[in-house]
């Protein structure tokens, strides 16, 4: 009797179960965002696909691998530029703006980046294009490493702060009480606090994401310009 690759018994002439991987991610996505992180198991996400818990070994050999499948199918939906005749700097504020859409469309997902590479084959491919723009940009190796990283730590960590604060009316809601709770405190033992505290958490955080896109661009310019200049 042959074994199968996390090492079950099985039949050789035993018929694959009829579900894919697309339907396991569609449900399991469905699930988180419906009950929660903390709720979430296998045996659930079995019952919700009406199917036995090891039929789900035939797909994924672990939760852990769900959800690097999840995560690498959000990262999937990022479309990618094109037009390699825009200017570098509009391309990365392009896949940023659009890496960060969706992320807050998914917001179950993306809880699940935190210490978590997306070198899933949809993140490669995104790793591989943003660092091609930053090379083909005349950044050297590293730069361009660096501003890879950067930026993907930057977008899903501002992503994920968005996230906490609720999607929809909500997130307006608990804006407001945040704002009104700084505008309330001692504006003697935080002078600073207080006087900035109208904008610092006003509307339209999508200003805020794009000023720290572009001091990023900035920063990868410089270096670029620097570079060049001793050449």
């Amino acid at each position: 009797m042959a074994r199968d690759d996390i090492g079950f018994p099985r039949e050789e002439a035993r018929t694959p179960p009829r579900l894919d991987r697309g339907e396991i991610v569609r449900v399991a996505l469905d699930l988180l965002g419906d009950e929660g992180f903390d709720a979430f198991s296998m045996r659930r996400l079995a019952t919700a696909l009406d199917i036995k818990s090891p039929s789900l070994y035939w797909h994924v050999r672990s939760k852990e691998e769900l959800f690097d499948l999840l995560v690498d199918t959000v990262i999937g939906k990022c479309e990618l530029p094109s037009d390699g005749e825009r200017a570098w700097q509009d391309q990365i504020v392009g896949i940023g703006l659009e890496l960060r859409r969706v992320l807050l469309d998914h917001p179950a997902a993306t809880r699940l980046l935190s210490g978590r590479l997306p070198f899933g084959p949809n993140g490669l491919r995104l790793a591989d294009h943003v660092i091609g723009v930053l090379r083909r940009a005349g950044l050297g190796d590293k730069m361009a490493g660096y501003g890879y990283v950067i930026l993907i730590f930057y977008v899903t960590g501002f992503a994920v702060q968005e996230i906490a604060f609720g999607k929809g009316p909500s997130n307006a809601a608990r804006m407001e009480e945040v704002q009104a709770y700084l505008q309330g405190l001692s504006a003697e033992r935080y002078p600073d606090l207080v006087a900035v505290a109208g904008e610092l958490l006003a509307p339209r955080l999508t200003d805020r994401f794009e000023f720290g896109l572009h001091g990023i661009i900035d920063a990868l310019a410089a270096e670029r310009a620097a570079v060049a200049e001793k050449s």
